[in-house]
């Protein structure tokens, strides 16, 4: 009452730590205590004098004390940064030390009496903590795991993202060349004709367009980026009957890498795609619109599906197995980028925005 509780109440009146950190801090301060403790009555044994006692203490607590600062202070402050349940198993031992010393020391005589029951409860309390300890490490442990394993995915996306988006270059490039190349290809045309070989003519001049119509670059906006991401996607969306609305209002540079517009745009058009394609044709229709606002980029993506999905802790729950990897992924980039996306249902729709 004297110096425990009110130093609780500085600690979180004042200082404004947590109760349950507070409560923790002055526990274990009070359990580390013991170690001088022990040593002074080991001093006093030996000795007999009571001033000896009272001088080791002060000369190991002083020691025990700098230890910890040194050693031990950091590891404890990321400890207390913990959740409540993280904290209470940390808290059982100095709390239950608290108070078996002060039940069976300080105000009785019970630690001596050679009663069983009291010998043998510590020792049953720090097994249960350390199982109950034990059971919670792994358990975060397993998370920490999982957020790992979900970390290394993204970026093997990201990495396939950059891939993808080098394949567009290169097809870019490949229409430019070709492109440069026409006049070439026009005399060997005319060269075919006239020389009568007009079915030789008509071959070459459909491998032209085929591979002409593979490599092709629609124009959607001003930002090349996003028209080759964009063109990319069109195959798909015309195998699907799918049809795409857009808004596209963005200068040439972005204040974002090529690979994560490349991985966010093709995740999010992906998503939308695999939705719509359970619909009837006339409903086949995803709604992009990206915008430039205060220097920040606006992305939109708007569907509408056939089952809405069930969005908890802001992410959309896939029930299809190998699914999800998507959203997961945009939301990954938008927060390593320092944005923020977003996933809602609108009605019958389903919208992604994203901001960065």
């Amino acid at each position: 009452m004297i110096v425990h509780l009110p130093l609780i109440l500085l600690l979180v009146l004042y200082y404004k730590y947590r109760p349950l950190v507070a409560a923790i801090s002055v526990l274990t301060a009070y359990l580390c205590c013991q170690i001088s403790n022990w040593v002074g009555i080991a001093f006093l044994t030996l000795t007999h004098e009571q001033w000896c006692y009272y001088a080791i203490r002060i000369v190991v607590t002083v020691m025990v004390f700098l230890f910890l600062l040194l050693h031990v202070s950091d590891a404890t402050a990321r400890l207390l940064e913990k959740s409540t349940e993280s904290l209470a198993i940390l808290g059982i031992i100095p709390f239950v030390y608290y108070i078996f010393d002060y039940a069976t020391n300080v105000y009785t005589s019970l630690l001596y009496s050679g009663s069983k029951v009291v010998v043998e409860f510590l020792g049953f309390v720090l097994c249960t903590t350390y199982l109950l300890f034990i059971f919670l490490y792994f358990k975060q442990y397993e998370e920490q795991q999982e957020t790992l394993h979900q970390n290394q995915l993204m970026e093997l996306m990201r990495d396939q993202s950059q891939k993808d988006l080098v394949t567009l270059h290169q097809a870019q490039q490949s229409v430019s060349i070709m492109r440069h190349d026409m006049r070439h290809f026009l005399l060997a045309i005319s060269s075919m004709i006239e020389n009568d070989k007009k079915e030789d003519a008509l071959n070459y001049i459909h491998e032209l367009v085929s591979t002409s119509d593979q490599m092709a670059i629609q124009k959607y906006c001003t930002n090349e980026l996003v028209n080759t991401v964009l063109s990319a996607q069109d195959d798909l969306l015309k195998k699907q009957d799918i049809h795409l609305e857009h808004t596209i209002q963005i200068p040439n540079a972005l204040p974002l890498s090529d690979v994560d517009v490349t991985a966010i745009l093709s995740n999010g058009l992906e998503n939308a795609m695999h939705a719509v394609s359970e619909l009837p044709i006339e409903q086949r229709v995803i709604t992009l619109h990206m915008r430039m606002h205060d220097e920040k980029l606006l992305i939109s993506i708007k569907n509408p599906c056939a089952t809405l999905p069930e969005i908890k802790d802001g992410m959309p729950q896939s029930k299809k197995l190998g699914h999800g990897f998507g959203t997961k992924s945009i939301r990954y980039i938008a927060e390593k980028a320092g944005g923020n996306c977003q996933f809602t249902v609108d009605g019958n729709d389903f919208v992604l925005r994203v901001i960065v």
